[in-house]
C-alpha cells in the first residue's frame, strides 16, 4: 500500500492553507475533526465520545475512523470504524497506542503505510514529548522524508538539521511544488 504523498494534519488548528491541495495530493491523516472543508481518508480517533462525534459529521461519512482496539471491540459493526494497526515503531519507542498521541500515531500510521514524503501540518511540537517522538520516529523510520509544513517565516527551525529525512517547508513552498500534481 505504497503512497508517494500522505498528509498528516496535527491538533493545532486552524491551519491557514488550502488543505483541498494536500487531498489532491494524496491520502490525509487528521487528528480533530475541525477540518470541514475536506474528507479526509483517515481519521485517528482516541476517545469515544469524539469518535461518536465524528460518525455523525456528513464530511466524515467517507473517511476511515482509526481508533484503539478497545473501542474497536465496541463499534466493529460501524462500517467506517477500523482498528489501528499494530505499528512495530512503538516496541521501539517503547510505548503503547495509550500513551501515543493522535498526531504521533497518525505519523506512525504514514510510515507504517510506506508513504516516501509525510508532510506534516497543524502538528505541535512546541510540547517537548511530542518533538521527541517525532524524532524518534523520523529516526527509526529513515526511508520515510518527513517534512514539518508551516506558515512562512523567516525564522528558521534547526530541530531537524541532523536527520537527513526530515526537513522544515513552507506552505507557499509546498503549494509551487505540489499545485496541480496528481
Amino acid at each position: 500500500m505504497k503512497n508517494n504523498i500522505i498528509t498528516v494534519i496535527g491538533p493545532l488548528y486552524p491551519v491557514d492553507f488550502d488543505l483541498e491541495l494536500c487531498v489532491k495530493n494524496g491520502p490525509v491523516i487528521v487528528t480533530n475533526t475541525s477540518h470541514e472543508k475536506i474528507t479526509p481518508k483517515y481519521a485517528i480517533i482516541t476517545s469515544e465520545s469524539q469518535l461518536q462525534d465524528t460518525m455523525n459529521l456528513s464530511n466524515f461519512k467517507q473517511t476511515r475512523l482509526l481508533v484503539p482496539e478497545s473501542m474497536y471491540k465496541k463499534y466493529l459493526f460501524f462500517e467506517n470504524v477500523d482498528q489501528l494497526p499494530y505499528f512495530p515503531a512503538m516496541k521501539g519507542l517503547e510505548l503503547n497506542e495509550h500513551q501515543c498521541s493522535k498526531q504521533s500515531l497518525a505519523l506512525m500510521l504514514a510510515c507504517w503505510m510506506e508513504a516516501e514524503t509525510v508532510h506534516l501540518f497543524g502538528y505541535d511540537i512546541q510540547d517537548l514529548t511530542e518533538r521527541e517522538r517525532l524524532l524518534g520516529i523520523g529516526m527509526i523510520n529513515p526511508h520515510t522524508r518527513i517534512v514539518y509544513t508551516r506558515k512562512p517565516n523567516p525564522s528558521k527551525i534547526f530541530l531537524f538539521d541532523s536527520y537527513k529525512n526530515m526537513s522544515v517547508m513552507d506552505y507557499k513552498q509546498y503549494q509551487k511544488e505540489y499545485n496541480g500534481k496528481k
